[in-house]
């Protein structure tokens, strides 16, 4: 705006108040605050005003009642609606109550500048009310017909404000990216790749032509100078020429991750440089899910190791279990494979495997390491050992799903099983697949009180205990892992 006006700000962030108040005094402008709606009215009862800027949730008196009492007072005073929780359903109510503008926090100043060029409008309308009164009843919202511009910018906002919300997945969000991208600029095409500073290649991760998406691992060059400037500038290139286009660089901690690319717009014609800065918007958002993604990967892959490495030494302790996990964990993520399990479902399971005897460290070396038969006091110990088992990965924080099959490993169909006594189809199913690799393993494994017995002669004995203490549709699938799918040199064992 050139002409310096006097804004009255009002939100109850502190933070808020202070960003609008210095970006608008260095404007020019001459900036009031207020903390909610009910000191707002009050200013406006003393003071002149050219705009207000008005968060829409406050403590005392919201935006939208705030708005209505400044539209019956001050009808053509101009009005900007501000909210960190943008719906189509609210900038729809907040336009036809006569708000000029709408913006999302978090807040952009450049949105800002752009808001307020619609209060520099107003206020010219505004002076030519005032010299003639007798126009001066057509004040009021503006019309309906202003609405769909605004409301499919919100609508974009909103679409990159939840886009990685759900994600959990690295490569997830590589795809929801690429495809966003082409949703919010109406492209074709597009493509996100991660560079591979070792072989100085990129790799494309995901491709979205048409209403096709695609996982790729497709290696290529990519020209230098071009790498280079996107490196240093840490800015998007914007191509208008023969093949319009927008190349984006994707920054964690200051380091190049990888390139957003989006070419072959729906509707001909070149790509604008409002396009380029939603989809910056988008690239940082996703940047900021990936940064948060990887450091849950790192935090977790570690406690897995430490984890692991625990078990590891309990199970060294005793020459008949050692590597016990890691065999109940290969067959267990096979059988669950053969199930038909989800790639995420698998990777529990294996997990699960790894971990499910870990509260065994509960458990002293007495009758841990006893040789000779338990007693009934003795078993009844090491039957808590997956109760403690469930308790150390629950407060870990990052084994949700792990933990119900660590504790129900040794539950049994017919209900006899512990520690809770489940049957049939109240066990979790990842748990069944569990209790029958644990079982296969100790059965084929020596012990200080038998030998164990060969692959063929243990999967009869977990027949003769199908739907007693086994699933029989898991019974089944695991002879065809053994038999089949597995290598067959393990059949000599």
């Amino acid at each position: 705006m050139e002409v310096p006006a006097k804004i009255l700000v009002v939100d109850d962030e502190l933070q808020i108040q202070l960003l609008l108040e210095e970006f608008l005094t260095s404007l020019g402008h001459t900036v009031r605050v207020a903390g909610d709606g009910e000191q707002a009215l009050q200013l406006l009862q003393r003071e002149a005003f050219d705009g207000v800027l008005a968060d829409l949730k406050m403590a005392n008196l919201g935006g939208m009642e705030l708005l209505r009492r400044i539209k019956l007072s001050h009808p053509t005073l101009p009005v900007i609606m501000i909210t960190g929780y943008p719906t189509v359903e609210v900038a729809v109510e907040a336009m036809k109550e006569g708000a000029v503008d709408f913006i999302t926090k978090p807040l952009r100043l450049d949105t800002v500048r752009l808001a307020l060029a619609r209060i520099a409008g107003n206020r010219s309308s505004r002076q030519s009310i005032i010299t003639q009164p007798s126009v001066a009843a057509i004040s009021g919202p503006p019309p309906l017909s202003t609405l769909p511009g605004k409301i499919k910018e919100l609508s974009i906002l909103y679409t990159i404000s939840e886009a990685f919300e759900t994600i959990t997945e690295t490569e997830a969000i590589f795809q929801r990216l690429a495809h966003v991208a082409c949703e919010i600029v109406g492209a074709q095409c597009s493509s996100f790749s991660i560079l591979d500073y070792e072989s100085d290649s990129i790799r494309s991760k995901t491709l979205k032509v048409g209403d096709e998406d695609y996982l790729l691992e497709v290696r290529s060059t990519m020209d230098v100078r071009t790498l280079n400037w996107l490196t240093k500038e840490r800015r998007p290139l914007l191509f208008n020429d023969e093949q319009p286009g927008i190349v984006i660089p994707v920054f964690i901690k200051n380091e190049l991750l990888g390139i957003l690319s989006v070419w072959d717009k729906q509707q001909q014609g070149a790509f604008t440089e409002e396009e380029v800065l939603l989809l910056l918007t988008l690239c940082r958002k996703a940047a900021l899910s990936l940064e948060n993604q990887f450091l849950y990967e790192s935090l977790y892959q570690s406690l897995l190791e430490t984890l692991k490495a625990l078990v590891t030494t309990l199970e060294a302790r005793d020459p008949y279990t050692r590597a016990h996990s890691q065999r109940v964990s290969r067959y267990a993520t096979a059988l669950a494979a053969k199930l038909g399990c989800s790639k995420e479902e698998q990777e529990i399971v294996t997990v699960a495997g790894f971990l499910h005897d870990i509260g065994k460290i509960g458990i002293c070396d007495a009758i841990l390491l006893k040789t000779e038969p338990l007693t009934s006091a003795e078993y009844e110990i090491i039957k808590v050992h997956p109760v403690i088992g469930e308790q150390i990965v629950q407060h870990l924080g990052y084994f949700s799903r792990e933990k119900s099959i660590i504790r129900h490993h040794h539950e049994w169909w017919d209900g006899r099983g512990y520690p809770d006594g489940l049957m049939r189809h109240q066990i979790p199913f990842l748990a069944r697949i569990l209790t029958v690799a644990d079982a296969f393993d100790a059965i084929t494994t020596n012990r200080p009180y038998r030998a164990g017995c060969p692959f063929r002669e243990a999967l009869d004995e977990l027949d003769c205990w199908a739907s007693i203490q086994f699933d029989t549709e898991v019974i089944a699938a695991f002879r065809h892992v053994i038999e089949i799918d597995l290598p067959r040199a393990a059949l000599t064992r």
